[in-house]
């Protein structure tokens, strides 16, 4: 079976990514979960994003809370505003990039690119039940890694639309419900997410808790957003520490992980276990197939 690529001659759908779910019709138009078309995507961009400024950050209010210093339940963690005007932002991980990026240098999301062009890193999305790509009320999401094929790259060193590609039948595939898409926005609830990450010459899974995903859909139906959710510091350490020149500074790392942690809250420990974080995302139609 082969997934149809996002097609600019299809006028009445834009883009998304994958996603399942099934809403009320509620003004979005009479979208269901059980009509409507499948889209395929690659994703040619994944990095960690970065404070737009001390008080802002992209990312989404993960815990519904808007937390000060004096919050004992986000650890004291002051939240954040996004450039959209969004409070209770929690996305502790932005201003900890620079600082990680001061032990092993300026070379985190230029290590994750890498593995996308070369192929290394296959990310496929797949949006399924899209009656509307402007305004559905109910499409279906799916994220899964796909087989390592080295993509053709454009002039401009990112993978070019329209390639074909494999799901690896051996992966697990994330799947969300109740995603929408709202004024060529598209937006999910959270749901269990598995990243894999291919960075410091290592491979490894990051297992995102109550990930997010929000994306826009331009005119050439390329996707740009975030993805948000919580992340185990011990995760990241255990992924990345057989990284080549890493096992002197884990622990440093290791520290400053842990010191910053803001979710999912243990009162039998009074700490924070997970740190929120958000990557930046962008993708382009592909095919596909099964």
């Amino acid at each position: 079976m082969k997934t149809k690529a996002i097609s600019g001659l299809l006028p009445a759908l834009s883009l998304g990514l994958f996603l399942v779910g099934c809403g009320e019709e509620d003004g979005l138009g009479a979208a269901a979960c059980t009509t409507g078309e499948t889209y395929g995507a690659i994703t040619t961009k994944l990095a960690f994003s970065r404070l737009v400024s001390p008080t802002v950050a992209p990312g989404f209010d993960l815990d519904g809370r808007t937390s000060d210093a004096t919050d004992a339940l986000s650890c004291g963690k002051v939240d954040f505003t996004d450039s959209d005007g969004r409070s209770g932002v929690d996305n502790q991980l932005a201003p900890l990039v620079p600082e990680v990026e001061k032990f092993v240098g300026d070379a985190i999301d230029g290590l994750l690119q890498g593995s996308i062009n070369d192929g290394q890193l296959v990310i496929l999305m797949e949006m399924e039940n899209v009656d509307d790509f402007k305004n559905d009320a109910c499409v279906n999401l799916g994220v899964q890694v796909g087989v390592k094929k080295r993509p053709t790259l454009g002039t401009d060193g990112i993978i070019e639309a329209y390639q074909t590609f494999v799901p690896d039948p051996a992966a697990s595939r994330s799947y969300v419900t109740n995603a929408r898409i709202e004024n060529g926005v598209l937006e999910t609830g959270p749901f269990a997410l598995a990243i894999p990450l291919a960075i410091f010459d290592v491979a490894f899974t990051l297992n995102v808790q109550n990930a997010r995903f929000r994306f826009s859909i331009d005119e050439d139906l390329r996707l740009k957003g975030v993805l948000g959710g919580g992340v185990l510091p011990e995760e990241i350490i255990d992924g990345v520490k057989d990284g080549d020149g890493l096992e002197d500074l884990l622990p440093q790392i290791k520290l400053l992980l842990d010191a910053n942690t803001d979710l999912a809250y243990n009162e039998n420990t009074g700490k924070c276990e997970q740190l929120s974080a958000t990557l930046d995302v962008e993708g382009v139609p592909a095919f596909l197939r099964r």
